[in-house]
């Protein structure tokens, strides 16, 4: 929103006329995690009332890289409104998602999954379906739009699902591919195209009831994906690397135990601390501050965002307070 005012001669003022208009986003494809066309990633987050907040990073003050930051919030949904003229004096054609439209969700996002269109899309598990609602590369995603992600004949269902994790393309094929858990087990949900995920992988029975996955990316720098995940029992963060497949990308059997992986045992990637009761949510995220690592953001248990520059090896330090300790993040039910 523009607003302008003429001065005449005599210095005195008019009163505002206000024009209205959009960006036209980039032509090129948007980085991985990015929603407003900047090259940064961002991060989505539920509030207790199931409306969805985009938090846009900032940048360095080069604006070269991010700084792990975040600026604002800004909506992150809306539904059609075509009763609303964007040239007029009216609000924007464009209305807010109904409220509590995303009240129990998972979210992740990582890339454009939608339509090729090179916009970052969410995806989202919602009454009990799992969806992708499409960016607009203003910062927000269609609620109208929204497309159903089908699984496969003996996936499990999507409304038993405790978490997902958008790993962009970790088979090699092209295609976007997903990491779940279902209670106690570890899943993979790879090739997807359009409407179906091709196949659906259990890679453990056991143990995950207490873990958290939060990133299914690239961390190590070898080119395949590694998975970074939090254990409650010892309160850390575990690398597990994985191995390349003859035919590209992931070994999928690497990622099922630490026995299976690069190395063969799991990493401590992050020290003790890690408790879910003092970080009740935490999100991998694709590289933010320019150094080609996978990064990750924290809310804690006080109500306050913190950012960790990511390591090839290791999480060093404690990370950065972002946002000072506020009662409104202590209520957020997700990020992503």
């Amino acid at each position: 929103m523009l607003y302008v005012r003429t001065v005449d001669g005599a210095g005195n003022v008019s009163q505002p006329t206000k024009y209205f208009f959009y960006v036209t986003p980039r032509d090129q494809a948007d980085a991985p995690g990015d929603f407003t066309g900047d090259e940064l990633s961002d991060l989505m987050a539920v509030a207790e009332g199931g409306n969805p907040s985009l938090y846009p990073s900032q940048a360095t003050t080069d604006l070269t890289k991010g700084s792990g930051d975040l600026d604002y919030s800004m909506s992150g949904a809306y539904r059609a409104n075509p009763e609303k003229d964007p040239n007029g004096d009216d609000l924007p054609h464009f209305v807010a998602a109904s409220s509590g439209h995303f009240k129990g969700a998972l979210i992740t996002h990582n890339g454009d999954i939608y339509g090729g269109d090179g916009l970052q899309d969410l995806v989202v598990r919602v009454e009990g379906r799992l969806w992708v609602y499409p960016g607009d590369g203003y910062g927000a995603v269609n609620v109208d739009k929204r497309r159903e992600i089908l699984l496969p004949e003996g996936a499990p269902s999507p409304a038993s699902l405790t978490q997902i994790v958008s790993a962009g393309d970790a088979t090699g094929d092209g295609r976007t591919d997903f990491f779940a858990t279902v209670g106690d087990e570890l899943w993979a949900f790879t090739g997807y195209h359009g409407a179906t995920i091709d196949q659906a992988t259990r890679l453990a029975a056991s143990t995950w009831t207490e873990r958290d996955l939060v990133t299914a990316q690239d961390v190590s720098g070898d080119g395949i994906t590694d998975i970074v995940y939090r254990t409650d029992v010892s309160e850390r963060l575990l690398l597990r690397k994985g191995i390349a497949a003859s035919g590209g990308g992931v070994n999928m059997d690497s990622l099922k135990s630490g026995a299976n992986s690069s190395g063969g045992a799991d990493i401590e990637y992050g020290a003790a601390g890690w408790s879910s009761t003092d970080i009740p949510l935490l999100v991998g995220t694709p590289d933010t501050n320019g150094d080609s690592i996978p990064d990750i953001w924290t809310v804690r248990s006080d109500g306050s965002v913190r950012f960790y520059a990511g390591g090839k090896a290791v999480l060093s330090g404690s990370g950065t307070e972002i946002i000072a300790p506020a009662s409104y993040w202590k209520t957020r039910i997700a990020i992503g």
